[in-house]
């Protein structure tokens, strides 16, 4: 029976239904795609699609950049909420500062920013307000040694809060609240600028790294990633086990050897694998629309055959052409 390269788990071939694609399809339709079959079984193929798949196409930087480039269309798009890794925030303007969140309007016909219910201090007499999100406000003491001024008449606006929860909100932490009127933002471009922070935590680590292990399986074969070099790498896509080394490193240096640390890159996905400088580890490479480098450890000190593993690939997001790189 078929062993599933994951769980490791000998199943019939009932349990092997389902199509794995290397490159999750929500980052793209490519022609003469990778697909591989009857070495995932169905369980873990269902697992990935709903525990780590979807925290990379909805809570991911590069998740949200399927939108900018055209790889899905505005109406698609469904926030994250409020436990978002990704936080945005306006970066100028009358609201310089203000948590914002994206989401598809049907009126605008594509995805706009809206304000989080929450609370802006003015903290010095140039007009700079600090926001909190309405379970972070602190308390008043708290706020005067930030430079609070509660005496000034303009010194807190609410945003995306109705004016009766503002005031039992600020009540709940000592500051008493009088509303002087709506604000009206100036006149201007309609265009917002905006700053993304944005956490890269385990969940996306091993999403990765899955992509890496499924692009070693479909050019090496399973029985390659069965050996017991490949158990650390498995277990922490599969279960989350955590170790002792650092598995998914982050880089900003480019995958190609043509393009810039900084600047425009050609518009893709790459994935590589090689051996690692030590000759004895195996090494993947990932970046999504050719930005930050994923760095993968999928075997370390592999004792087998020095077999030729060197390949690399790009994903043409534009025409849905994949192109095999020359020597890396």
């Amino acid at each position: 029976m078929p062993r599933c390269i994951y769980c490791q788990e000998e199943r019939s071939e009932d349990f092997y239904r389902r199509a794995e694609h290397v490159l999750p399809r929500s980052f793209g339709t490519f022609r003469n795609n990778f697909i591989i079959r009857d070495i995932v079984c169905d369980p873990c193929n269902q697992y990935f699609g709903d525990a780590l798949e979807l925290v990379l196409a909805r809570d991911s930087f590069e998740g949200h950049s399927r939108f900018a480039h055209g790889v899905r269309n505005p109406e698609d798009f469904r926030p994250f909420g409020r436990n978002s890794r990704l936080i945005i925030r306006i970066a100028g303007g009358d609201f310089s500062g203000a948590y914002a969140y994206r989401e598809y309007s049907q009126e605008a016909g594509d995805i706009v920013l809206r304000p989080f219910p929450q609370v802006g201090f003015l903290m010095d007499p140039s007009g700079r307000y600090e926001y909190f999100l309405l379970d972070e406000i602190p308390a008043e003491r708290e706020l005067h040694e930030k430079g609070f001024d509660s005496r000034h008449p303009m010194a807190i606006r609410g945003l995306a809060i109705d004016e009766a929860q503002l005031r039992g909100k600020l009540a709940e932490k000592g500051i008493n609240f009088k509303c002087g009127g709506e604000i009206v933002p100036s006149q201007g471009s309609h265009t917002v600028l905006c700053e993304l922070e944005g956490t890269i935590d385990q969940n996306i680590f091993r999403t990765i790294a899955k992509i890496a292990f499924n692009y070693l399986a479909y050019w090496q074969g399973p029985e390659l990633l069965h050996e017991p070099s490949f158990d650390t790498a498995r277990r922490f896509i599969r279960y989350g086990e955590q170790p002792s080394y650092r598995m998914v490193d982050v880089r900003q240096e480019a995958i190609l050897a043509d393009e810039p640390v900084a600047g425009q890159r050609r518009l893709g996905h790459l994935i590589t694998t090689n051996w690692a400088q030590d000759r004895v580890s195996i090494m993947a490479q990932v970046a999504l629309f050719n930005w930050v480098t994923y760095r993968v450890s999928l075997a370390r000190e592999y004792p087998g055959e020095r077999r030729d593993i060197r390949r690399g690939h790009f994903f043409n997001v534009a025409n849905g052409e994949i192109l095999e790189l020359g020597a890396q």
